[in-house]
C-alpha cells in the first residue's frame, strides 16, 4: 500500500491498537447498523446534476463491489461527444481520506474529529440519478478531455482503492455514546475497481445506456475498443492510481481489440493529484512522534504500515512489480514499496503525470505535526521544507528512466505540474483545474493542461514547477 504521510489519526490507531476482534461474522452488524450515527461531513460529496449518470452494481453479479457499510458500489458515466473521441476514455478515482482502525473508522462514519463521514463509506448518500461534471470532467473548450468517455468511480471503501478485505470485524467505542461496540466493515476498493472495469468491458454482456442528455439515448462504447485511457485520481484517488495503474494497463492490453501480437493500439497513462508527498526515506525519525511508539526510522514505520497498519487491515493490493523486484533482488529493502514517491520514481512503468501543491493544506500539517527532521541540518520540518522537497522530488522525475530501478521499462519519463497553491484534491475543482498558472518565462504562463499536453505529445516543458509564490496564479478560495 502506498502510504507516505504520518497523520495523528494513524498514530492514535497504533497507540490504541487496531481494534480487530474475532467473532462469528453472521452475528456482527455492519458499521452503519452498529453505530448510533451516520453523519454527513463536509468532504467527499458529489454535486447532483445531469452530466454523468449513476450506475449501481448488482451485488448478485458482483458480490465484492460493496462499500464499507455493505451498500452496493456505484460509478457515474457519460459517453463521448464527437466521433473522434469514441475510443478515448478518462476514468477518475474519487478520493476522500481513509481509515483502518476500529475507532478511526467509527469516528469517520460519525464525522467526529474529522471532516470525513459516512459519505465516503457508503453509496446511499450519493446523488441518485446523476452528478455534475466538474474539473477534468467538464465539457468546455479548453478541456482536452471534454469530449471523451467520462467515468467517475465513487469512493466508498476508505482504503485508497487498494483493499481486498471483506467482513473485517472491529471492536470500537461508539463516538457518540462512548459504549463499546462491535461492527463489521468491508475494505474492497481494489475489487470495486476490477468490477467496474468488467462492466465497462461488457464482460458479462451488460451494455450501459446513457439517458440523461437531450436527444436519443446513447450507448457507452466497449472499453475493449479503447485507443487511449487516462486513469486519474486525486488524494486517496491519486494513491489509487499508483496502486492500480500498471496492473490495469496489463489487464486492458490483454483484452483490447486493438492489441494484436506484439503491436498494441492502446495507450494507457496516469494522472496523479495531491498525493505526491515528500518521500519518508530521507527524513530523520529519531525525535519524531512515531519514534515515541518505537518507529524511529523510515524502515521501522514503513514495515509497521505493511505488517500491522493500513496494509494489513485492508489486505492491500499495491503495485506488484515493486514487491516482485525487491523480493527477488533486495528483500531487505521491500519496505520501500510502502513509500509512494519511491514507487513512482522507480517502479511505475506506465507513463504517469503528477500534480501536487507545494503547500498542500491537507498534507503539510501531517508532516509538521509528526516532527520529522530534515537532513543534513536536522531541523524540524516546516511548510517551506515540505515545498522544497516536493520541488526537488518532482524535478528528479525526469531522470526516472535512467535512474529508476525499473527505468529501462519506462518508455516515457513522468511529467509534473507543481504550483505553490495550497488547495488539495483539485482535479474535480473547476477553478483549480483551469485557472492555476505557472510563469515559465516573462512571456509565457502554463496551466496544468498545457503541461499535460506537452507531456502527452513529447513537447517541453513537461515538468513545470513554480520556484516561488510570485511565479503562480492561484484562484481565491
Amino acid at each position: 500500500m502506498a502510504k507516505n504521510h504520518f497523520g495523528l489519526v494513524t498514530l492514535m490507531a497504533l497507540l490504541c491498537g487496531m481494534g480487530l476482534a474475532q467473532t462469528p461474522t453472521q452475528r456482527t452488524p455492519l458499521v452503519g447498523t452498529a453505530l448510533s450515527c451516520g453523519k454527513t461531513g463536509t468532504t467527499g460529496g458529489l454535486g447532483a446534476g445531469t452530466d454523468l449518470q449513476r450506475y449501481d452494481f448488482d451485488t448478485s453479479q458482483y458480490p465484492y463491489a460493496v462499500c464499507n457499510d455493505g451498500s452496493n458500489a456505484i460509478f457515474y458515466f457519460r459517453p463521448f461527444q464527437g466521433e473522434a473521441n469514441r475510443n478515448r476514455w478518462v476514468i477518475f478515482l474519487q478520493g476522500g481520506g481513509s481509515c483502518s482502525s476500529a475507532n478511526d473508522c467509527a469516528n469517520r462514519w460519525c464525522s467526529v474529529d474529522t471532516s470525513f463521514s459516512s459519505v465516503g463509506m457508503s453509496s446511499i448518500p450519493a446523488p441518485k440519478e446523476g452528478i455534475r461534471g466538474n474539473g477534468i470532467l467538464e465539457r468546455r473548450a479548453d478541456n482536452p478531455m471534454a469530449g471523451w468517455n467520462q467515468i467517475l468511480f465513487k469512493y466508498c471503501s476508505s482504503d485508497k482503492w487498494s483493499g481486498t478485505a471483506k467482513d473485517v470485524i472491529m471492536d470500537a467505542d461508539d463516538p457518540v455514546t462512548g459504549r463499546g461496540v462491535m461492527y463489521r466493515i468491508h475494505f474492497l476498493g481494489s475489487r470495486i475497481l476490477d468490477a467496474a472495469i468488467q462492466v465497462l468491458r461488457r464482460q458479462k454482456g451488460e451494455t450501459l445506456t446513457y439517458t440523461l442528455g437531450a436527444g436519443p439515448n446513447t450507448q457507452m462504447p466497449n472499453l475493449d475498443d479503447a485507443q487511449f485511457v487516462l486513469l486519474a485520481g486525486a488524494s486517496g484517488g491519486g494513491n489509487g492510481v499508483v496502486n492500480n495503474l500498471d496492473r490495469l494497463t496489463a489487464a486492458l492490453k490483454r483484452t483490447n481489440n486493438n492489441c494484436k501480437g506484439r503491436t498494441c493500439g492502446l495507450e494507457v497513462r496516469g494522472l496523479h493529484d495531491s498525493a505526491f508527498n515528500p518521500t519518508l526515506l530521507t527524513l530523520d525519525f529519531s525525535t519524531s512522534v512515531p519514534c515515541q511508539f518505537g518507529l524511529c526510522s523510515p524502515e521501522a514505520y514503513l514495515e509497521w504500515a505493511r505488517a500491522e497498519g493500513d496494509d494489513a487491515a485492508w489486505r492491500a493490493k499495491s503495485d506488484g512489480s515493486c514487491l516482485e523486484w525487491h523480493r527477488t533482488n533486495a528483500p531487505e529493502l521491500e519496505y520501500r514499496c510502502s513509500d509512494e514517491a519511491y514507487v513512482i520514481a522507480n517502479h511505475i512503468t506506465t507513463p504517469i503525470f503528477v500534480r501536487q501543491g507545494q503547500f498542500d493544506q491537507n498534507h503539510v500539517p501531517s508532516y509538521v505535526k509528526a516532527e520529522f527532521r530534515v537532513p543534513p541540518a536536522n531541523t524540524l520540518i516546516t511548510a517551506a521544507d515540505y515545498a522544497r522537497l516536493v520541488r526537488e522530488q518532482a524535478l528528479a522525475l525526469g531522470n526516472a528512466p535512467r535512474e529508476g530501478v525499473e527505468g529501462e521499462s519506462m518508455a516515457t519519463a513522468p511529467g509534473a505540474f507543481i504550483p505553490t497553491c495550497p488547495d488539495h484534491e483539485t482535479l474535480t475543482d473547476t477553478p483549480q483545474t483551469f485557472n492555476v498558472r505557472i510563469r515559465v518565462s516573462a512571456a509565457q504562463e502554463l496551466t496544468m493542461f498545457d503541461a499535460l499536453q506537452n507531456w502527452l505529445t513529447g513537447r517541453q516543458p513537461s515538468i513545470v514547477i513554480a520556484p516561488n509564490a510570485a511565479a503562480n496564479t492561484c484562484p481565491a478560495n
